[in-house]
């Protein structure tokens, strides 16, 4: 018998709504959901690439425990591997303290809101302040300006991209990504918008991306986008495009901010960012003259050596033009979860709450940079991690430089297991191997999505198809660890668990209902009859539903979280940042600079055995200029170029094109393949991370990020018969 069942995709922020056909408890094909008020009929191949990996034979379906080197494991039963897990970290908590124990979740948890809610209680159970995140490679420098601006890492500020007449896009290619930090399937036709109302859409990026192509471009020096932002503001002050009515009544430091413009001259903005004085100003008119315009900045921003500046220059942007709070600027987040407030009842808004036990990295909306956890393994002390849950994490590939740093780390904990769809290259070194959840066996509720759409839905899904083989919902894995331990349930606060205790297990799902009811669109049990409950969506729109046409105008002194209700627009952490950028300078034996790449089909590092993503004939290559690659030595497509940093050194294919500036080699993320997944070791590939510095000097100060974009290397055409290979299997070691 054949059924369609309205769901929706979680692989990245846009959440799209699909339909997945099932047939004999089998997913068979899946397509948009024209009905779905979110995506509106949008959906990418993604989703069909799930049902591969769901089906795929190189899955994990089983509970598989070690028993010789890094990849070498047995099946084993469920009990038997949850018992010697719970009676291990018992063990390792007693004897060590509960700081012996930590998480760190990747990006797919983020997107499995029952998973995540209980690997953040059993961490809170067992009472261990460490949780560390891909976070720390993504996005914590924009929740760090967010922290420090605004007094919240929760508040998203995101685009109010369907009503803006000028958008400043920064580090950001929504043709392949769909947006992040923000959730807008129809982000193509949004910015295609503005251009149709006579505005303007500039794309600031070192290569000429998908989306670049569409939009007017300004290829920017990797790594300098403090340098631009400067200049820009620069002139908005200078030429009074300052909103001081908005700015006398809801902003503190004005002034030291225009003390800190003056300090650097145009002619050194425009050298620094390979950006000309006549383009900088340009856009400095354009955004400061509009009337909306929005800055809006992501990955090529956030992980650059000055990434947290960047975004607080950004938001600067926004903040003195008076585009804050404004339909078509910068807009705060309203919906069906309120995100900030459910934060703070957590615990996690805070900036720098809880710091890494080595370095002092800061966390960031309640995750710790992977960064400092190499470190915290293996440097000796009180609190000294012993015992590690990775969760749908794979940090040897996504990390920077700490990711090849935990491959030895790994081997010395005590207790190492893992809740993945893979043996990938990280959890090859556990102890055991769970397996979850696709996200077509599981119920969910698209809570990151909710927190970031900039057109407030709501919508939810039943698990579709039961999970395959032995796999179990990961919160109810991690439930029952907790349970093992004595510690009643895997939950984030104490009555819950003390429920727990007495046999009564809460449904993540019940939570989530509970968040929905009591939120802004929520029914608020009974008494707002307008209002939203899971039950009711479930009955009413199975679909889901539309909130509102666009985000509102709120009052900022609701919705900002500092003190004073006031933004602070110049904290000491961004005039010291200021200082450290004057002050930097480059090192001439490396005159070029690496960023990462992003591919339509391919996502980070967990999607890469999925044949409709990964064909037989994919190769992964660097994208080099045609002058650099003439200085390099390289004849055609196809030659092995060798990039070399201060930290390491790779071996990669290289495709010659004017879509990156000179100067400027742009390397494919997330490959370098050696797990337990076949089609994916196939492919070869080399991992960038050889090449990022795990020094604490590079590493970024006020979010404890790694340095991505904008490393400093050379390049040369590599001797025949060289190729990446051995480099991604061989630890990189310092280059003179």
């Amino acid at each position: 018998m054949e059924t369609t069942t309205p769901t929706f995709c979680r692989i990245c922020e846009a959440v799209c709504g699909v339909e997945a056909t099932v047939e004999d408890g089998r997913v068979t094909d899946v397509r948009a959901d024209r009905a779905n008020p979110h995506s509106l009929g949008f959906m990418c191949t993604k989703p069909k690439a799930m049902i591969e990996i769901l089906n795929d034979p190189d899955r994990v379906t089983t509970p598989l425990k070690r028993i010789g080197g890094p990849g070498e494991f047995e099946p084993v039963s469920w009990d038997e591997a949850l018992d010697d897990i719970a009676g291990r970290l018992k063990k390792i908590v007693g004897d060590h303290g509960p700081k012996a124990f930590a998480t760190h979740v990747g990006n797919p948890s983020a997107f499995d809101a029952c998973g995540g809610m209980a690997a953040t209680g059993l961490r809170e159970a067992i009472g261990s302040p460490w949780s560390y995140g891909v976070n720390g490679e993504d996005g914590a420098s924009y929740v760090a300006a967010a922290g420090l601006q605004l007094g919240s890492t929760a508040i998203f500020l995101r685009p109010d991209i369907w009503r803006t007449d000028f958008l400043l896009m920064v580090g950001a290619n929504p043709w392949i990504s769909k947006g992040s930090v923000i959730s807008e399937p129809q982000i193509r036709k949004a910015m295609n918008g503005v251009i149709e109302r006579g505005g303007r859409v500039v794309v600031v990026d070192p290569r000429r991306t998908e989306t670049a192509r569409h939009f007017e471009h300004v290829p920017v020096r990797p790594g300098t986008d403090a340098w631009l932002f400067l200049g820009m503001l620069k002139v908005i002050f200078g030429e009074g495009m300052v909103d001081e009515e908005f700015l006398d009544a809801h902003v503190n430091g004005a002034h030291r901010l225009r003390d800190l413009v003056g300090r650097v001259s145009m002619g050194r903005c425009a050298e620094r960012s390979g950006v000309d004085e006549e383009t900088i100003t340009d856009l400095a008119h354009g955004f400061g003259t509009a009337d909306s315009a929005a800055a809006y900045g992501r990955t090529g921003a956030c992980t650059q050596r000055f990434g947290t500046l960047n975004n607080l220059l950004i938001n600067s942007l926004n903040i003195v033009t008076g585009n804050l709070n404004r339909p078509g600027g910068a807009m705060f987040g309203w919906g069906a979860l309120d995100f900030p407030k459910l934060a703070k009842q957590g615990g996690i808004d805070g900036y720098g709450t809880t710091r890494t036990r080595t370095l002092g990295l800061p966390s960031g909306l309640g995750l710790l940079p992977t960064q400092g956890l190499w470190r915290d393994i293996t440097e000796p002390g009180e609190g000294r991690i012993r015992a590690l849950l990775t969760f749908s994490a794979n940090p040897v590939l996504s990390s920077g430089a700490g990711g090849r740093k935990l491959v030895e780390a790994y081997e010395q904990l005590d207790l190492h297991f893992s809740l993945d769809l893979y043996v990938n290259e990280s959890n090859k070194h556990a102890h055991y191997i769970l397996p979850g959840t696709t996200f077509y066996e599981r119920p969910d509720l698209p809570s990151l999505g909710l927190a970031l759409e900039i057109r407030p839905t709501l919508y939810a899904t039943e698990a579709v198809v039961e999970p395959r083989g032995d796999c179990r919902e990961e919160w109810t894995v991690l439930n029952e660890i907790a349970k093992r331990m004595g510690l009643g349930g895997a939950y984030p606060v104490k009555p819950l668990r003390l429920l727990a205790k007495l046999g009564i297990n809460v449904h993540p799902m019940k939570l989530l209902d509970m968040a929905i009811r009591t939120g802004p669109a929520g029914d608020l049990f009974g008494l707002r009859r307008k209002g939203w409950s899971l039950k009711k969506l479930r009955t009413r729109a199975p679909h889901g539903a539309k909130l509102a046409d666009h985000l509102p105008v709120q009052k900022l002194a609701k919705v900002l979280a500092t003190d004073d209700k006031r933004v602070r627009l110049v904290p000491d952490e961004f005039a010291a940042e200021v200082d450290r950028l004057l002050a930097h300078t480059d090192d001439d034996a490396f005159p070029l600079r690496a960023i990462g790449q992003r591919e339509l089909r391919s996502h980070n590092s967990w999607m890469h055995n999925a044949p409709r993503l990964t064909t037989d004939d994919r190769q992964p290559t660097a994208l080099v200029n045609p002058a650099d690659a003439a200085e390099a030595g390289l004849v055609g497509d196809g030659d092995q170029l060798e990039i070399t940093s201060q930290s390491g050194s790779i071996t990669i294919p290289a495709t010659i094109t004017d879509d990156v500036r000179q100067g400027t080699v742009a390397i494919p993320h997330g490959w370098g393949h050696d797990g337990g997944w076949q089609r994916a070791n196939r492919v070869g590939g080399v991992s960038s991370n050889l090449l990022a510095s795990a020094e604490p000097d590079d590493i970024e100060p006020l979010a404890g990020m790694s340095i991505l974009s904008g490393i400093p290397i050379r390049i040369r055409a590599a001797a025949a018969g060289e190729d990446g290979r051995a480099d991604r299997l061989r630890q990189a070691q310092p280059v003179g």
